[in-house]
């Protein structure tokens, strides 16, 4: 048996073709099959190790080569035995150990993983689960950048834009959060985060605790459930115990909802959700105060339609061009 094709076996690269060739070879002779399931199992400590600690998968390197030596001088003792039949299974034996060997050096030395990342367009959202189980939703033009595994001593990612975080709890290993101002440091918990440039950037949390501080550590506060913190470069820190966390993540299920918001701030949310350009031909109306909630199927013209009742403003509809002006009496 090729040793090249064993080793793109375990790793799941096999062609179909491969994969016939490899069940032949099993089928062929029980030792064969007995040799690759130990292959298989010892194989499988990589992924198991990605989750343990340093310690862990330190002592577990110990263990697997201790069991390297006990075998190789059972294979000295009895030459004759059935599992290695030739010398190219043996040297494959070899080459596939070498080959965990080496990933396992690299756990232990914590080796950087690769960085992903996932950019959401005007218009759109995103979720993805992370490698620690943490869900994330993204909003329209927004953008994560996480690595591909985390690594047993922290969990960090970057958010552009805003996202709602269901953390998965890890008392020893923190999960923060970086923006261009602001971190978002927790253990386990549940939090939106809004960051986008030139707007002011706020956390708001839904349940659990987390700590929120400016990126030169000189202000920072702890959040408990239904608590806002709003941060600008002019204002600082400013914390509101009185908000509808449900209603600020509504956005995850394609709702939305203003209460007492100034159109200013409703017509860039809009842009984005729609992916449209608005414009407010009477600024005046851009610090008038709105509030309003529709579902995921509503479309721009209704949503709009809404604004209108207030009898505060019109608009009028060209394409993906809006728009907004005072009604005319």
């Amino acid at each position: 048996m090729n040793e090249e094709i064993l080793i793109r076996f375990l790793i799941h690269r096999c062609t179909s073709e491969e994969i016939k060739v490899v069940d032949q070879w099993i089928a062929s002779d029980q030792a064969n099959a007995d040799w690759l399931f130990e292959m298989e199992r010892i194989w499988s400590l990589k992924d198991q190790l990605r989750f343990s600690d340093q310690q862990e998968i330190e002592m577990a390197y110990e263990r697997f080569m201790s069991g390297l030596q006990e075998k190789d001088k059972e294979v000295k003792t009895i030459r004759k035995r059935p599992v290695y039949l030739s010398w190219i299974k043996y040297a494959a034996a070899i080459l596939l150990v070498g080959l965990l060997s080496t990933n396992l050096y690299f756990l232990v030395k914590e080796k950087p993983s690769a960085m992903n990342m996932v950019e959401v367009p005007n218009g759109q959202r995103a979720s993805l689960t992370l490698s620690d189980g943490t869900k994330v939703w993204l909003n329209s033009h927004s953008k994560l950048t996480y690595p591909a595994q985390f690594s047993s001593r922290k969990r960090d990612v970057k958010l552009e834009g805003e996202g709602f975080f269901e953390v998965a709890h890890n008392e020893k290993v923190p999960f923060v959060v970086h923006a261009d101002l602001l971190q978002v440091k927790v253990l386990g918990t549940k939090f939106n985060m809004r960051v986008y440039n030139e707007e002011p950037s706020s956390i708001t949390l839904a349940e659990g605790k987390v700590e929120v501080a400016t990126n030169d550590n000189e202000h920072k506060v702890t959040l408990r459930p239904n608590e806002q913190v709003t941060y600008s470069k002019d204002g600082g820190l400013v914390v509101n115990k009185t908000v509808n966390a449900s209603l600020v993540k509504s956005w995850t299920v394609g709702e939305a909802a203003y209460i007492n918001k100034q159109l200013i701030d409703i017509v860039v949310d809009l842009e984005r959700r729609f992916n449209v350009h608005i414009t407010v031909k009477d600024h005046e109306l851009n610090t008038e105060l709105f509030t309003c909630r529709f579902k995921e199927t509503a479309k721009i013209n209704q949503i709009l339609t809404l604004l209108k009742d207030t009898r505060k403003l019109d608009y009028k509809i060209q394409g993906d061009q809006i728009q907004i002006y005072k009604p005319i009496k």
